[in-house]
């Protein structure tokens, strides 16, 4: 009986147990601007913000380094071999527009930390220990020390920034 148990509870943990930080192939479906795109995820297609950044607007409104970050997104994805969503157990699953927050991974790179490397973005919407901070960070100072895109422009707002705040 007693192993019957045990049994159950395993079976029942790993049944339980979340995807967050496995990694899910996922079709790249439409761009919409440079930190969210349309995805085919389990078969249904969905709606991505990029966790951890905050690209300029390209949409309704036009900010600057808005086009080339929109462009940059959706050149990345179209030519993409191979998509990741990975979800960060620190975050919630979905923003309150019910769109899906996760680390979106092309051909074995984080887009977040390539649109900062670019300076396409900022740091942006951290509301837990995420998992890429350090690399997102990183990639955000070096931007910022190379004077690239919005960060060419704008660097007053550098230093109100999440990563400037916490240290980095």
């Amino acid at each position: 009986m007693k192993q019957f148990v045990v049994a159950v509870l395993l079976l029942v943990m790993v049944g339980c147990s979340d995807n967050s930080n496995q990694q899910l192939e996922i079709k790249f479906s439409k761009c919409i601007d440079g930190d969210t795109a349309r995805f085919i995820i389990n078969g249904k297609e969905e709606k991505v913000r990029f966790l951890g950044i905050d690209t300029p607007e390209s949409t309704n409104i036009q900010e600057e380094y808005g086009e080339e970050a929109s462009n940059y997104t959706c050149e990345v994805l179209k030519k993409a071999n191979n998509i990741y969503i990975e979800y960060d157990i620190n975050s919630n699953k979905r923003d309150k527009y019910d769109r899906v927050l996760g680390w979106i991974f092309v051909d074995n790179n984080n887009l977040s930390e390539l649109l900062l490397s670019r300076g396409y973005a900022e740091v942006n919407y951290i509301y837990g220990d995420y998992k890429y901070i350090d690399e997102l960070c990183v990639a955000q100072k070096n931007a910022y020390k190379d004077n690239l895109g919005i960060w060419g422009t704008n660097t007053s707002k550098y230093k109100n920034n999440y990563c400037t705040k916490n240290g980095y």
